[in-house]
């Protein structure tokens, strides 16, 4: 259950940091979000990403936690690429 949360964690901060972006904003949102929204888009998914690593450390001890909290990450951001690839390519042919 825990590497579901973590995923989650990791998935959401991305998510986070991806609409943070001026490009992003356009091809996902059709527009560009104020500056301020921006910044706490950023806030937040930083802010989620460095709540996985306690919560990967205390969940699973620092060292196994570290390492999940890294394929986690990795995973996320994965993720993260290919849903706006897959979400860009849908807007654009849209246009």
């Amino acid at each position: 259950m825990i590497h579901i949360l973590l995923f989650l964690l990791a998935l959401s901060g991305f998510a986070m940091l991806c609409l943070a972006r001026d490009r992003h904003q356009r091809d996902l949102l059709g527009h560009k979000l104020p500056a301020r929204t921006a910044v706490s888009l950023r806030r937040g998914g930083l802010f989620l990403l460095l709540l996985a690593y306690p919560v990967a450390g205390l969940a699973l001890g620092w060292g196994y936690g570290a390492v999940e909290w890294f394929g986690q990450l990795s995973g996320g951001a994965l993720l993260t690429v290919l849903l706006l690839n897959r979400l860009s390519a849908r807007g654009a042919a849209g246009r």
